[in-house]
């Protein structure tokens, strides 16, 4: 089927419009509804883990005061067990890195029009690898620079020639390192 607007050029401009701006609408609630979603999720997960980990005082709690009364080496043990397994927790917890912050500090590098496609770390080498496609060559020097100057947070940023070989609608890749600092 074929349709025909009759339309003046004036008016069937403003109808594509409206139909442009009506996608952007529902790209936009459905991007809130997915971030209040994640949110929901966060706060949930935060609330159970919160909740196991007071079930598990309690029960280490009723363990000891078992083996205060009876002596019992079993219990013991099993105390022993899971007090090992909650330490483990807490210095997994305090030496993993802080990456929210990580991607805070980047957030504010990359210059409008740059699309960032992927960003993934490293924990152990504590690398960030960034690839994205940026409409002109200048935008990706540019967003170079503004890594390389924040040396506060970043350092030896891995800049490829090949990320500059085309004038428009580049494709680029970057691999820099983070600093200590940021992730403490």
């Amino acid at each position: 089927m074929k349709n025909i607007n009759l339309l003046p050029k004036l008016k069937q401009q403003d109808f594509h419009y409206e139909i442009i701006l009506s996608g952007l609408w529902t790209v936009v609630i459905l991007s809130l509804l997915s971030f209040a979603l994640v949110i929901l999720a966060q706060i949930g997960t935060k609330l159970y883990l919160q909740a196991q980990t007071t079930g598990i005082k309690n029960q280490i709690s009723e363990l000891q005061g078992q083996v205060n009364k009876q002596q019992n080496t079993d219990v013991k043990t099993k105390v022993k067990d899971v007090n090992n397994i909650i330490n483990d927790y807490v210095n997994l917890e305090k030496t993993s890195p802080k990456w929210s912050k990580v991607v805070k500090a980047f957030v504010a590098l990359p210059p409008a029009g740059i699309k960032i496609n992927s960003f993934s770390v490293d924990a152990a080498a504590k690398a960030v690898n960034i690839t994205g496609i940026s409409p002109t060559r200048e935008l990706v020097i540019a967003l170079y620079n503004n890594i390389l100057s924040d040396s506060k947070d970043f350092y030896k940023v891995d800049y490829p020639l090949e990320n500059i070989l085309d004038s428009k609608n580049v494709n680029f890749h970057f691999t820099f390192y983070v600093r200590d600092t940021l992730m403490q």
